[in-house]
């Protein structure tokens, strides 16, 4: 498929693209290509312009998720070709899909999912699952947005917490806090096409256990080990999808 025209989406607060994503813009004029950056939800946009749409910077869509859809599907109506493939960005842009990964035999952090309507009493939910401390975090995220730590020794203070969270995200994950995150890191692998590409390790700034950059984490370009790229291969399986 010739390419003669794309777009980078992007948000508005990074209407210029990340540092990272301006890499690729460059890169892709370097060699010729007529691309720029498109903020997602610009006014009067002519997107059939457009023979093509990667979906990059766009770190609000979270926020405005129904809107955010919609638009996604606009593209698909006006003909333009959406990567990664739209049935794939909608699936994994609520975090259920770890569930549906745990019952396709991946294995996962530990999750339970909780809404408004079922509340969960969360100190029961430790004490069952023997889990010292749990993550919460909504359903719909980004960027460890509303992401919080529970407090071992103050279990009142977690569930006044946790049901003034219910109210305002109405469905969130719960999931076994894993301290080797803190110390060790987490791995991020890339694929393309079905194929893994490249990984990097993200490690949480001392005393914190998000590892995204706008919390002090720190990231560093590395090979995965053997099981743990086994098991990402096992991911990409599972998905059925390859962009």
């Amino acid at each position: 498929m010739e390419m003669r025209k794309i777009a980078l989406a992007t948000s508005h607060e990074f209407s210029d693209l990340t540092r990272d994503d301006r890499l690729v813009l460059n890169k892709l004029l370097y060699c010729g290509v007529d691309v720029e950056p498109v903020v997602w939800d610009s006014k009067d946009m002519a997107w059939n312009q457009f023979d093509a749409l990667f979906i990059r910077s766009c770190w609000d869509y979270h926020k405005r998720y129904d809107d955010f859809f919609r638009w996604i599907d606009l593209m698909s109506s006006e003909g333009v070709v959406v990567f990664n493939n739209p049935d794939i960005l909608r699936w994994n842009s609520k975090k259920n899909y770890l569930l549906e990964l745990g019952e396709k035999g991946i294995p996962i952090v530990p999750t339970v999912l909780a809404n408004k309507e079922s509340p969960s009493q969360l100190q029961s939910l430790l004490q069952e699952r023997d889990w010292k401390q749990a993550v919460i975090k909504p359903v719909v995220s980004a960027n460890a947005y509303a992401t919080w730590l529970t407090a071992p020794a103050r279990p009142r203070e977690n569930q006044e917490k946790l049901t003034a969270f219910l109210n305002q995200h109405n469905q969130i994950i719960v999931q076994k806090y894993i301290p080797e995150i803190s110390s060790n890191g987490e791995w991020a692998m890339i694929y393309f096409d079905g194929e893994f590409s490249h990984s990097v390790l993200r490690k949480p700034a001392d005393g914190d256990f998000r590892v995204q950059e706008d919390f002090g984490g720190t990231l560093v370009g590395k090979r995965p080990p053997k099981h743990l790229l086994e098991q990402a291969d096992r991911v990409i399986e599972a998905i059925g999808h390859t962009c």
